[in-house]
């Protein structure tokens, strides 16, 4: 058969259950967590680091993108020789984690919803329903449902939690997760005796006795005749997650209207040319109509997933997920970040938050302006006419 009849044959099972829809369920997970867990203004951004301040929340590092190796090597071992322990404990730790994400989204759901924020013991009783209805069905053949359910939650909340101040630090944790995918995936199986892989036996259940199934895991059933279960890690979609989110962040920050030409309005420059190289001064249109990176690293994301599909089929085993999605979720980024010349801006991020605090504080100023307050009206037009020295692109201070 040719390679052409090969691919006439191949195609159509391409969009066959289970792929499709698993395929849909994590790119919407991607896009609406990433949505979720962004911070796109100045005073979210200003919370997010009294919340890093206060440990509630987690600035990525370098050092935290290399330990992630490290860490995630010995929690797989751990699962791979003692899941009949280990299980019990993910069940736990899962249960517990999607208690307290439901808790925390259920705000800004019922808000959507048009029933106001609700009062804590409404979202703590919504959050219970959902875990103790997994709980209880999760060996069912419908349990899939629950979990799915449960694990969109949770990693909202991770990404949440786990922030990005620069493209450094994610683009490191993904290049982590990729050698460490590659090698429990295609190395393993060469160092045990069973000659499996310890990845998928950990993933799968394959090495428990006891009737229970792994819960960190995206799992849509086979529609098709021969039954079985298309699965994708929650890994696979929190650590891209982390730079997606990121970079709806970045959107953000180069959409305000404080950088660059509210700035220089600010500082009564008459272009923005006055305080910023050229590279990063762009027409008005530019700023406002531009194609985003957030949808950029979700439509490669997409790609990654569908080339695993491909080459999970074709070889008839199981593939590491990020061995195609961090490449087709990076490599565009780059690419775009390259032609706009802001990829030293992405890479470094912005710095301290010193300079956006200036801006906040500012925007107080004129709204003494507007109640008439001529004192405040005064050291508003003082603050404007001081000098203020900008460094690029790492941090603005006054």
């Amino acid at each position: 058969m040719s390679s052409v009849q090969e691919l006439a044959v191949f195609l159509p099972h391409l969009l066959s259950a289970p792929l499709l829809p698993l395929a849909i369920l994590a790119v919407a997970v991607l896009a609406l967590s990433t949505l979720a867990a962004a911070d796109t203004t100045v005073q979210e951004r200003l919370q997010q680091r009294q919340k890093e301040e206060s440990g509630e929340a987690v600035a990525l590092t370098r050092l935290h993108a290399i330990g992630f190796g490290f860490v995630a090597s010995v929690g797989l071992l751990a699962m791979w020789m003692w899941s009949n322990v280990i299980i019990y404990m993910s069940l736990f730790t899962f249960g517990l984690g999607s208690f307290v994400s439901i808790q925390q989204c259920m705000p800004g759901i019922m808000k959507r919803m048009g029933l106001g924020p609700g009062q804590p013991w409404h979202h703590a009783t919504i959050a219970g329903l959902f875990v103790v209805s997994w709980f209880w069905h999760r060996n069912s053949s419908h349990s899939w449902i629950f979990q799915d359910i449960l694990g969109g939650f949770t990693i909202t909340l991770m990404l949440g939690v786990l922030k990005a101040s620069s493209m450094s630090s994610p683009t490191l944790l993904l290049l982590t997760a990729f050698v460490y995918d590659i090698f429990f995936v295609f190395v393993t199986p060469y160092l045990t005796t069973s000659g499996e892989s310890i990845m998928e036996a950990a993933a799968t259940g394959a090495a428990m006795t006891v009737k229970e199934q792994i819960p960190m895991l995206f799992r849509i059933p086979s529609f098709s005749p021969g039954g079985g279960e298309a699965i994708l890690g929650f890994g696979d979609v929190v650590l891209p997650g982390i730079l997606v989110t990121f970079l709806k962040e970045c959107d953000a920050r180069l959409e305000e209207d404080q950088s660059p030409a509210g700035l220089a309005s600010l500082i009564g420059a008459q272009h923005p040319s006055q305080i910023l190289p050229t590279p990063f001064v762009a027409k008005k249109s530019w700023w406002r109509k531009r194609w985003s990176y957030h949808l950029t690293a979700i439509l490669g994301f997409t790609a990654g997933l569908e080339l695993t599909f491909i080459a999970m089929m074709w070889s008839n085993k199981g593939q590491p997920a990020l061995l195609y999605l961090v490449p087709c979720t990076l490599l565009p980024v780059v690419m775009l970040a390259s032609k706009r010349h802001e990829l030293s801006l992405l890479w470094n991020g912005w710095g301290e938050l010193e300079g956006e605090a200036m801006l906040l504080n500012m925007d107080e100023d004129s709204d003494h302006v507007e109640q008439g307050n001529e004192e405040a009206l005064s050291e508003t037009m003082d603050r404007k006419q001081m000098p203020v020295p900008l460094v690029l692109p790492s941090e603005i201070t006054v």
